[in-house]
């Protein structure tokens, strides 16, 4: 009797952990559908701002990020080059700075402060041999309509194929505080898969963007304050 009892509950404990993770996995699957689906009407940019630089379109444009000291800037090269990673540097006379307006006005708005929900910095040791023993991860939670967002941009410009013998680029974005640009991180093609969107309608991961390695703590810093201003600017336009 004793044993037909515990068979019993641990039946009902199985049916019950069954009934459990299927309600999980349907509304996981209809957080995906509903967030794949979503309407997406183009957006301005603003204090706190996620460009897009599609490699294809901005070489057309013969504009090119160069990263100094840690800090992008875009540039228009001024005479044939080729076009790949972002140059740690290069001669002053081949190329020129193209103004932030205009940067604003021709790169894709991929996000803004709207769309994060959080940004946080945390602090790793670096694993290689460098001058600084440790680096810093900015991390942006975003929201729904934000993961909507990046999925659908890495759709269109990362996952799109390539002609026969064009060589691979790196995919960047550029992270706008106040029309400063303080990151440009490459996207990855993972982004542009329904898993990534999947696991992020199944809250598996707790971050959905990371800016790394930032080496200099005060460009972190930047970043996460950039946020914040920019949602105490967005309540205070939201006050009558």
């Amino acid at each position: 009797m004793r044993r037909f009892g515990r068979w019993t509950a641990t039946r009902v404990v199985a049916l019950v952990l069954g009934v459990l993770l299927l309600v999980y996995l349907a509304n996981t699957l209809y957080g995906y559908y509903q967030v794949s689906r979503m309407r997406l009407p183009p957006i301005a940019p603003s204090y706190f701002t996620l460009l897009g630089f599609p490699s294809r379109e901005m070489e057309e444009r013969r504009w090119k990020i160069i990263i100094t000291q840690e800090v992008p800037k875009v540039v228009e090269v001024l005479r044939e080059q080729r076009f790949g990673r972002p140059n740690l540097g290069m001669e002053e006379g081949a190329v020129r700075r193209v103004a932030i307006e205009q940067v604003l006005k021709e790169c894709p708005v991929i996000l803004t402060e709207q769309h994060v929900q959080d940004v946080w910095i945390e602090r790793r040791e670096a694993e290689v041999l460098r001058a600084r023993p440790e680096y810093f991860v900015v991390h942006l939670r975003l929201t729904p309509e934000g993961r909507a967002r990046l999925w659908h941009y890495a759709r269109k410009y990362v996952a799109r194929p390539r002609t026969l013998g064009e060589p691979p680029t790196d995919e960047r974005l550029l992270l706008m505080v106040n029309k400063q640009p303080w990151a440009a991180p490459i996207i990855r093609s993972e982004v542009a898969s329904s898993w990534w969107l999947l696991s992020r309608a199944a809250a598996l991961q707790t971050s959905d963007v990371q800016i790394q390695p930032i080496f200099d703590e005060e460009i972190a810093n930047e970043i996460v304050n950039g946020f914040r201003n920019a949602r105490r600017l967005a309540r205070k336009e939201v006050v009558p």
